[in-house]
């Protein structure tokens, strides 16, 4: 191994798999399953996800030093409460086996379910991967590397790390200290699965409201500004507090998990509107979270945080976190769901490789985070061609300039595909659909006829960060679209882009340093109408991933009501549909 060159492929399997390459500690190409195949959050083998990054980074198979696996390993850390029966550990650990009743159940259910492995043999013969090291990450220590690693201070510095979730390798929150480029866990801080913050509050109450059980946290969120948490929130502490015994743990009072929980909902919420529990329940959430934030601090002296975990796309509680007087400063993974673990176990991987072969840690804060395939003016043509769609369509050498002016000059609904596809769940631009945020009526034409969501849902702006302080009200660089803030009295500019009840926003603040092209989209629309911002929502149908690929960009715009599609450099309008 040269000590120059350490290469990493990190692969995440189960809910939102996916791979990444990490060389010397960056990040050179990462993407999730889904947006190949098209399967929100697709689990299982990312053999899509693997060969793609390949081809994204263009590095060699031949070149991958160490594979790192998230999951499918007991920790290094020893844990004080009997795990979740994880499919790994009665694989890996046999005496595991003789310490839990459900052992032998779980190493057959492993063998079906996960393969041995055998899956990935294949793939990494045809790809001519040979590796010198394999390596298991547990869930909560890969997602614990992405805040670490990918934070924006150096190693000499102590960093706090939070990560909480729903459940993984039997985990839903732990506290950890970064130092030195090690990542060291404090003692008797992990919650386990049956405790879950996000688990046993946020994805129990998206069920109880006849939501997808974990998947509709952000619906939940959407909703509450819209009831009165104070009429049930009594009734929502009744679920879950921080542990009184332990002020690093939450502890689940209502003694049930799943299905047992929607019974015991029913009789505690039975007579509350769903407008009113969903307000209790961020308000309480942010109540939890915010107070085992300060309990961390407060036990281990540390006021630089760095976050990841699902319940930290929560962007609401993240802005409460950011601005707590105990907080110096935080860092937010943008993709801090299970769709950042591959990157997680790398970058993990990455450190321990050095490690072993005393190899010095080279740290790589995150800044522009497009990760993700791209595609040429040449391949673009061909799909154009292919779905009779080129005679249609205009080539323009500055089409960023272009898209600008037609925001500002039309009430167009603009999708744009371009450049390479952002990391994460959120559309920054590359695979974006943009609107005027000023004319409030593409609210309804976006939510109707192009995502289909529901009606309370608030969509986002893009911001110029050098004016989020005429918007933002103690305005910080959000570069993610990971926090929320308090709008100014400008915010009729934005209005189609906040929340029209409590008027927050969940903005990406935008400079050149992350992406060039697309700041040049809102300088653009800014010169002719004076606004610093446009709305953008994710380019995708309705309970589909970000569009991946050209065909699949032609295919959205020729089955919904966008008006232009802007994809490379070419402009492809379509028959005006009204509604």
């Amino acid at each position: 191994m040269s000590k120059n060159n350490i290469t990493v492929l990190g692969i995440h399997l189960w809910h939102d798999a996916g791979a990444a390459i990490v060389q010397n500690g960056k990040i050179v190409s990462a993407i999730n399953e889904e947006k190949i195949i098209n399967i929100k959050h697709a689990s299982g083998y990312p053999i899509n996800s693997i060969e793609e990054v390949f081809k994204i980074s263009k590095i060699e198979p031949s070149e991958v030093n160490v594979v790192a696996i998230s999951g499918a390993a007991e920790s290094k850390f020893p844990k004080p409460f009997g795990r979740f029966p994880n499919f790994s550990n009665g694989f890996l650990l046999t005496n595991w086996i003789t310490s839990n009743k459900k052992g032998i159940e779980s190493v057959i259910s492993h063998n079906q379910k996960f393969g041995r492995l055998d899956d990935l043999i294949p793939v990494f013969r045809k790809l001519g991967i040979c590796f010198d090291d394999l390596i298991f990450v547990e869930h909560h220590l890969a997602h614990a590397a992405t805040a670490y690693y990918l934070s924006p201070w150096d190693f000499d510095e102590k960093i706090l790390i939070l990560t909480a979730d729903g459940n993984g390798d039997g985990i839903s929150s732990t506290v950890s200290i970064g130092h030195k480029g090690e990542i060291t866990r404090v003692e008797n801080s992990e919650t386990d699965y049956f405790n879950s913050l996000g688990g046993a509050l946020y994805a129990e109450i998206s069920g109880y409201l006849g939501m997808q059980w974990g998947n509709h946290a952000g619906k939940v969120m959407g909703l509450a500004p819209y009831g009165n948490a104070q009429i049930c929130i009594s009734r929502i502490k009744k679920i879950i507090d921080i542990d009184e015994n332990n002020s690093l743990k939450f502890k689940n009072k209502m003694m049930s998990w799943g299905g047992s929980m929607q019974p015991k909902l029913y009789e505690l919420l039975k007579n509350d509107r769903f407008d009113n529990i969903a307000a209790a329940t961020q308000l309480w959430y942010e109540t939890l979270i915010t107070q085992w934030t300060c309990n961390a601090i407060k036990k281990t002296g540390i006021r630089k945080i760095a976050c990841s975990g699902g319940n930290f796309q929560n962007m609401k509680a993240n802005r409460k976190i950011i601005s707590l007087d105990e907080t110096e400063d935080a860092f937010f993974c943008p993709a801090a769901g299970d769709d950042g673990l591959a990157v997680g176990a790398a970058l993990q991987g990455y450190y321990e490789i050095a490690k072993k072969n005393g190899i010095k840690l080279i740290k790589n804060p995150l800044k522009s985070n497009y990760f993700g395939t791209s595609f040429s003016n040449e391949q673009i043509r061909d799909d154009l061609k292919k779905y009779d769609m080129l005679d249609d369509a205009v080539y323009v050498d500055d089409i960023d300039t272009e898209i600008g002016e037609l925001l500002a000059t039309s009430d167009s609904i603009i999708a744009r595909f371009n450049g390479r596809m952002e990391w994460g769940p959120r559309a920054l631009g590359n695979r974006s659909i943009l609107a005027n945020p000023s004319n409030y009526n593409v609210v309804r034409k976006i939510n109707k006829a192009i995502k289909a969501r529901d009606f309370w849902m608030p969509f986002g702006p893009s911001i110029l960060e050098s004016r989020i302080s005429d918007y933002l009200i103690n305005p910080i660089k959000s570069p993610y679209m990971i926090l929320a803030f308090d709008t100014t009295a400008k915010r009729n500019e934005l209005i189609a882009a906040i929340h029209t009840y409590d008027l927050t926003c969940r903005p990406q603040t935008l400079s050149s340093e992350y992406n060039l092209e697309y700041e040049r989209v809102l300088k653009s629309f800014e010169s002719k109408s004076g606004i610093g911002g446009i709305l953008n929502t994710s380019f995708n149908m309705h309970g589909f991933p970000l569009v991946w690929n050209p065909e699949r960009a032609i295919y959205t715009l020729k089955n919904s009501a966008i008006d232009i599609l802007a994809i490379g450099n070419y402009l492809v309008k379509q028959k005006k549909i009204e509604f």
